[in-house]
């Protein structure tokens, strides 16, 4: 797990962040990461399309749509961790610590939520639950999964031009 600087860190500090150490993003990789791949994008709208047409549901199908975002979203979220975050031996950007440590720690959090939706699609599929109660609950949650991961993809978008404007100097 990340950690990052509290507030009590920066005060101990008096001021003085050498030394301290907290995770920040290496924008090059985290952004050659995110342009070399749309594919979660495209599971996502795949995933949403064969939710809306519930008349002539494929529940196969579905479960193995979400089976491979889970599966992109592990390998996505894993060249994130190794290769976009890193921890800074010399902090300078606490409040950017603790942003780039809380996007960090989204990652297995909506890993999670991808699992825990593809048991309750299984379950569906495999009529170990009743589909009328709860196919809507599904559809529900698969729509703020959506929402928290492009969040949270948008997020990491903003940290990264911050960080890249602060560099370049923009606005000097």
């Amino acid at each position: 797990m990340s950690s990052w600087l509290t507030e009590s860190d920066v005060r101990e500090s008096r001021g003085d962040l050498t030394g301290l150490q907290g995770t920040t993003l290496n924008v090059a990789f985290l952004n050659d990461i995110k342009q070399g791949t749309k594919k979660p994008e495209e599971l996502i709208r795949d995933i949403r399309a064969l939710l809306v047409s519930q008349f002539s549901l494929d529940l196969a199908a579905l479960v193995n749509q979400m089976h491979a975002l889970r599966d992109e979203l592990e390998t996505y979220f894993t060249l994130e961790e190794f290769y976009g975050y890193f921890k800074s031996a010399n902090l300078v950007q606490p409040t950017v610590s603790r942003r780039a440590s809380s996007l960090q720690t989204q990652h297995e959090q909506i890993y999670l939520e991808i699992c825990s939706l593809i048991d309750l699609a299984e379950g569906l599929l495999y009529c170990e639950i009743e589909l009328r109660p709860t196919f809507p609950i599904l559809v529900s949650r698969f729509s703020s999964f959506t929402q928290t991961f492009l969040q949270h993809e948008q997020e990491e978008f903003d940290l990264m031009m911050q960080l890249c404007n602060q560099e370049i100097g923009v606005g000097d």
